[in-house]
């Protein structure tokens, strides 16, 4: 049982003022895609930039997944990085502390330089004084027994 339309132009007995299909080979499908290009004739134009502006939003997808997940290698290494350093931070803390002792001691002992340099230098004033009186001493006629009768 088929059913069939009303034409909107018109009643089908009237082929003065409907529209009616006659002498033609077309198919349903190419007659209706006629009639798609005569009442829109840019739509296969749109259809291209539309498919066009699908392709391009995947490609921007897929380029925005792939930073996603090269952030997130990069995430997951300084994560690692920061799992091997802070156990040692204790470590390189003490090591830092012991450091600085060092450098604390070696700084009190440069901040007494000048006065162990004078004191070397006065020692040596004195060790020549010495020298001199021993020398004055040993050869001195009264300590050698001159004034002793020897």
């Amino acid at each position: 049982m088929a059913t069939t339309f009303q034409n909107p132009m018109g009643q089908e007995e009237e082929e003065e003022g409907g529209l009616s299909r006659s002498y033609t080979r077309s198919s349903k499908h190419e007659l209706l895609k006629q009639i798609r290009d005569a009442v829109n004739p840019n739509q296969r134009r749109q259809n291209v930039l539309l498919m066009a502006q699908a392709g391009f939003l995947s490609i921007a997808v897929i380029l925005l997944a792939v930073f996603a997940l090269l952030a997130l290698v990069e995430i997951q290494k300084l994560t690692a990085a920061t799992d091997t350093i802070i156990p040692n931070l204790d470590a390189i803390i003490l090591g830092l502390t012991d450091i600085e002792k060092g450098v604390d001691a070696a700084y009190e002992a440069t901040t007494l330089m000048p006065l162990l340099l004078t004191m070397n230098e006065l020692s040596g004033y004195i060790e020549g004084n010495l020298t001199i009186t021993v020398n004055a001493m040993v050869n001195s006629p009264v300590l050698t027994g001159g004034l002793l009768g020897r």
